[in-house]
């Protein structure tokens, strides 16, 4: 990977957002992997999705050529911030609120140029059968440059699978991703876009928004007893009390 990308450097975004496409598929078929979607893949705007394990990364970027936002902290992971960066990934310093606005005005250039972008807004990884705290700051830069704000749900099949794809906690890299290669495949991991855009007017309201998608989501696809993951409708009107939130069904 790094040799090729040093022979044949990426000049644009969008080639390198088509560079890791172009590895995640690899990767993927390496470890039997295929992806299902759901709903309508975006083609440009903020994709908002849950983080469950590193693999997120190669399950979005094997569906669309995207561009990656991290924190500051992989850069300096051996190997992996080298390739980050001939990806393209968008480094946001946690630590800074200056940061985070600078971060937000590059993401927003990048989604005006009209390349998607993928944020992991609760900031970190779970089991996948919660939904963690939103950080809602960088849904302002889809603001900014009036882009479509497009949540997203990554799901790794029944428990036991997910069980051992999810990498969260106290996990350390190297234990985990020999775990990984163990499993003969990962069957009936998918992906469910909303068919359009959230319909925001500010980031917190926005994050609001997005919680509420992805609880539809997460609530259809665990339902046992109807069987209706597949028949999830990212734009049936959703249900909620709050007055945030109440655009959505109107």
């Amino acid at each position: 990977m790094w040799i090729e990308s040093t022979v044949r450097p990426l000049r644009t975004m969008h080639e390198r957002a088509c560079w890791s496409q172009k590895w995640a598929l690899r990767i993927l078929r390496f470890l039997r992997c295929p992806v299902q979607m759901r709903g309508a893949l975006p083609s440009r705007g903020l994709i908002a999705a849950n983080h469950i394990s590193y693999t997120d990364v190669l399950v979005l970027a094997a569906l669309t050529p995207t561009i990656f936002v991290a924190k500051a902290e992989v850069r300096r992971w051996p190997l992996i911030g080298l390739l980050c960066e001939r990806a393209g990934v968008l480094f946001l310093d946690r630590s800074s609120m200056r940061a985070a606005a600078a971060a937000n005005r590059t993401i927003a250039e990048v989604l005006r140029g009209g390349q998607s972008v993928v944020v992991f807004p609760e900031g970190t990884t779970s089991g996948g059968e919660t939904i963690l705290p939103m950080y809602a700051a960088l849904f302002q830069s889809a603001l900014d440059s009036d882009e479509p704000i497009v949540p997203a749900w990554i799901t790794y099949g029944d428990a036991a699978q997910r069980e051992r794809i999810a990498y969260w906690g106290d996990m350390t890299l190297m234990p985990h991703l020999l775990q990984l290669m163990r499993l003969r495949s990962m069957d009936d991991v998918s992906v469910q876009f909303r068919t359009t855009g959230i319909p925001a007017r500010h980031r917190t309201q926005a994050a609001e928004m997005c919680r509420v998608v992805w609880q539809q989501m997460m609530e259809k696809r665990v339902r046992p007893t109807t069987g209706d993951c597949d028949d999830a409708a990212p734009t049936a009107p959703l249900q909620s009390t709050s007055p945030a939130l109440l655009s959505l069904s109107q």
